[in-house]
């Protein structure tokens, strides 16, 4: 049997990570964790230039918060959900309320998870998307 975090990290160095975070402090927190996995990751700073950017890149999977200036995660979703179905979408925010959940889920999110950023909740997701991944082929 495999290793799961060996698993876990063959997924994630063959994909192409979309990160969205406005503050910078929560960002380069988020990005020390993120690098652990990812050998490829894309950073933005709002749901605007992200939808930008997937528009040119081939992104795997989306991570981003939600309240940002110029167009926020809910937003960004729904016109990413608009140009791929599939692509994996992880909304992170401080707000725990079930408004922002449904927000989320209404916008085609795939999963949400609450900031900080937990390591054992990252990967437990990222065990979940490799297993899917390993299942499709």
């Amino acid at each position: 049997m495999n290793n799961p975090m060996n698993e876990i990290l063959s997924y994630c160095n063959n994909i192409k990570l979309l990160y969205v975070e406005d503050n910078e402090e929560a960002r380069q927190f988020t990005m020390e964790l993120l690098s652990r996995f990812f050998k490829n990751i894309n950073v933005c700073e709002n749901g605007e230039e992200a939808l930008e950017l997937f528009k040119a890149k081939d992104i795997s999977l989306i991570m981003s918060d939600i309240n940002m200036p110029k167009m926020n995660g809910i937003e960004m979703s729904k016109n990413i959900r608009d140009l791929n179905s599939d692509v994996p979408i992880i909304l992170l925010s401080a707000h725990n309320e079930c408004s922002f959940k449904d927000s989320a889920n209404h916008a085609g999110v795939t999963d949400y998870l609450e900031k900080p950023l937990k390591l054992s909740k990252l990967i437990e997701l990222l065990t979940s998307f490799a297993n899917d991944k390993i299942g499709d082929n």
